[in-house]
């Protein structure tokens, strides 16, 4: 389908989100990626009205992402929220290590840098401590990105309780996400440009050596940092980031492999196109 067969297809999604769960408020969620800027402007294109627009700062990614995504609200008029993980990455892996990769590494550095900071930002400035409070929440995953998602993905509503989440781009590929963003005018991440990819978090669990020494390139502050803190985890645990966990090595995973994680999918299709090439150790 061409982008203009598309917009009245996923119109009628949102419509149908809205009139079926009846939401107290709409927010948008901006990583910075090509998908969720798309999916961004899809909402302006659907006159969805936004109450606000949230990132998930990781403080393990590419600062200018997050620097694009404050521009990005500010400029599309709406208010915004930064999901600040703060020092939580730094703390846990100086006092455990790294994270070690795959999906089980995945969802506990998404516990720990996304989910628990998403709940508090919503529940301190959206719910405010109201309950039966619904909240519609907007993202760019695509069900084109994989074969899996082509089936998982085939209902562009999730519901978990009072969080609604609507894959607003569900049925476009990227191609057609990139006609959306430069159709309606605007500019894409350089950091999405540059990297395939938003930046917004490197925490490791999804990422290769390839994909550190791209990132250090063309952003050299970001890859001073992250070497200073290899060199000071490494030496005092035993392994690097990017790389998985000893074997003798107690791992806190337990309940958490399964988590919903709908502000990651980016990430984790680029690690298992990764793993397919042989490229993720």
């Amino acid at each position: 389908m061409e982008n203009n067969d598309l917009i009245p297809f996923h119109a009628e999604i949102i419509r149908k989100a809205i009139i079926d769960f009846k939401p107290k408020a709409i927010v948008m969620m901006l990583s910075g990626g090509d998908d969720s800027l798309a999916a961004y402007i899809m909402t302006r294109l659907l006159d969805v009205k936004i109450d606000f627009v949230i990132h998930g700062w990781t403080r393990t990614g590419i600062n200018e992402t997050t620097e694009f995504a404050i521009r990005q609200a500010n400029s599309f008029g709406d208010k915004y929220l930064i999901a600040d993980a703060g020092d939580a990455y730094v703390e846990y892996v100086m006092r455990k290590g790294f994270f070690g990769t795959g999906s089980q590494a995945h969802a506990f550095t998404y516990n720990l840098l996304k989910h628990n900071h998403f709940k508090r930002v919503v529940s301190h400035n959206i719910r405010k401590g109201r309950r039966n409070y619904p909240i519609l929440f907007i993202n760019g995953a695509r069900r084109n990105e994989s074969e899996r998602r082509k089936k998982t993905m085939a209902n562009p509503i999730k519901a978990q309780g009072n969080d609604i989440w609507v894959n607003i781009i569900n049925e476009f590929d990227k191609p057609q996400t990139i006609d959306l963003i430069d159709g309606y005018g605007c500019k894409r991440n350089p950091v999405s440009v540059n990297l395939c990819r938003s930046g917004e978090c490197m925490c490791g669990s999804m990422q290769n050596e390839g994909d550190y020494n791209e990132a250090k390139y063309f952003y050299p502050v970001w890859g001073t940092q992250m070497d200073a803190l290899r060199k000071a985890v490494t030496q005092k645990h035993g392994w690097d980031w990017g790389q998985q966990i000893p074997k003798h090595i107690p791992m806190e995973r337990k309940g958490q492999i399964n988590m919903f994680q709908p502000m990651c999918t980016g990430c984790k299709i680029s690690y298992d196109t990764n793993k397919l090439k042989g490229e993720t150790k």
